[in-house]
């Protein structure tokens, strides 16, 4: 303690180098402690981002796409695969995916699980249609549009990437894959007097309203869904509009994607889910590498500073360097001396470190931000993320939005430790200089220049 009294008296012979020296240092602790926490942050947001997304793989018949344009064909243009377009009356695929391709698919190694998506719009409708306003004004009566449900499937959207929230009645369970059930809008149920419970005729079959569901999307509040095998059995099709196959971890996406491809052929078009999120991900990768960056140019400035210091407060201080040793102090005692002022000028560098970290973090922060929240986006193929999640019912109680922020980076345990430690290391590192200079220091030679 003698030594550190004393080391902070020989540190306040020059006040104004002092303050200057403390404040480069602390500021520069205070951004590594800044940046180790933000790159911490940023590495669990892309850890979740991964879990969360991009595990999708869509898988269309290539031959829509170029049906699609051709007039007449009722196709859904390159933009609008899979039914889930922004089209007025979202028309589906000419040429439906095989069952058998599904089940192909699902023996792929690295698969998750297995979606389809089947769309058709029942002009025939004994229902009464929606009417909705055109940005133009214009009010266009949109018929009943019936989405097949695949048993156990966890990811669902409707007509323009629209989740379904659910709110009466109850969603679908795996005794209804075969019996003729549905979900409906609140809209098109009111617009029919319609509640859970009460029965329509679809394509001349009886349904049973088990649930209504409300959206965010005009387009979809005509909707309605019914389990994939009643669907393809009351309009006929022996297969589905597209797939969704979904990677057991984001990593094995891309991988998983060649495969597909490779087992399918040119006929299919596969796309991955990730291209979906891909700004998300970079913006991530940018912020990582960011800090990454700056967390270095904060240790080499925290490291030239303190040296630069310790250097030039050694080197004045030759004559009183050579007095001592003249007058007996050994090499330890002059070294312990250096020592001192070098572990009270961290120990300073690191209270302001502190302040600056609690006052500043935020600050700081907000300057590696990614962006704003990025909501939700439909896949090509027409599933997307949120509302449904693993284990929980279909139609979520709220549709999520993929949040991406960096913490704050505060005044905790980790960051203070950060501090203390990486001082107290660059103190210790400095010490060779006086060391090294004391050892060179002949008194003779020293008092010859007095």
């Amino acid at each position: 303690m003698d030594i550190v009294i004393r080391g902070m008296r020989n540190v306040l012979r020059n006040p104004l180098r002092l303050l200057l020296v403390v404040l480069l240092l602390g500021a520069s602790l205070m951004l590594v402690a800044a940046m180790v926490s933000l790159n911490s942050s940023a590495q669990q947001q892309l850890t979740n981002v991964h879990k969360e997304v991009g595990t999708a793989i869509t898988v269309n018949y290539a031959t829509n796409d170029s049906q699609s344009d051709a007039p007449g064909t009722g196709g859904t243009g390159s933009t609008n695969r899979g039914g889930n377009g922004d089209g007025f009356f979202n028309r589906q695929p000419s040429t439906p995916i095989p069952n058998s391709i599904i089940t192909t698919v699902s023996h792929l190694p690295g698969v998750s699980s297995v979606e389809a998506n089947l769309r058709r719009t029942d002009t025939n409708s004994t229902l009464k249609t929606s009417t909705i306003q055109t940005p133009g004004g214009r009010s266009i009566s949109i018929p009943p549009t019936v989405n097949g449900i695949s048993t156990g499937a966890t990811h669902f959207t409707l007509t323009g990437g629209s989740t379904p929230t659910l709110v009466s009645g109850r969603s679908f369970q795996a005794s209804d894959a075969n019996t003729n059930v549905a979900m409906m809008s609140q809209t098109l149920a009111s617009s029919n007097s319609l509640s859970v419970g009460s029965t329509f005729t679809l394509q001349g079959k009886t349904f049973t309203i088990i649930g209504l569901f409300s959206t965010d999307q005009q387009f979809a509040n005509s909707a309605l869904v019914i389990p994939m095998a009643t669907m393809q059995s009351i309009f006929s099709v022996n297969g589905v509009d597209s797939i969704t196959v979904y990677a057991q971890t984001y990593e094995q996406a891309d991988t998983l994607a060649a495969k597909i491809r490779t087992t399918l052929g040119k006929s299919y078009d596969v796309v991955t889910e990730a291209s979906t999120y891909a700004s998300t991900i970079s913006a991530l990768n940018a912020a990582q590498n960011s800090s990454k960056l700056a967390l270095i140019v904060a240790i080499v400035t925290a490291t030239l500073v303190i040296i630069f210091a310790v250097f030039i407060t050694v080197h004045e201080r030759t004559v009183e360097i050579g007095t001592l040793k003249a007058i007996g102090a050994s090499h330890w005692q002059v070294i312990r001396q250096f020592w001192g002022e070098v572990l009270a000028l961290s120990v300073v560098a690191a209270l302001i470190a502190v302040v600056l970290l609690a006052t500043l973090g935020s600050v700081i922060t907000r300057a590696f931000d990614v962006s704003t929240p990025t909501t939700t986006a439909p896949t090509p193929g027409g599933f997307g993320r949120g509302g449904f999640g693993a284990g929980r019912a279909l139609f979520a109680q709220q549709a999520a939005n993929l949040n991406v922020h960096l913490s704050s980076a505060t005044l905790n345990a980790q960051t203070l430790l950060i501090i203390v430690g990486l001082g107290m290391g660059l103190a210790v590192l400095t010490s060779i200089i006086p060391a090294w200079y004391v050892a060179r220091i002949k008194p003779a030679e020293v008092l010859r220049r007095i």
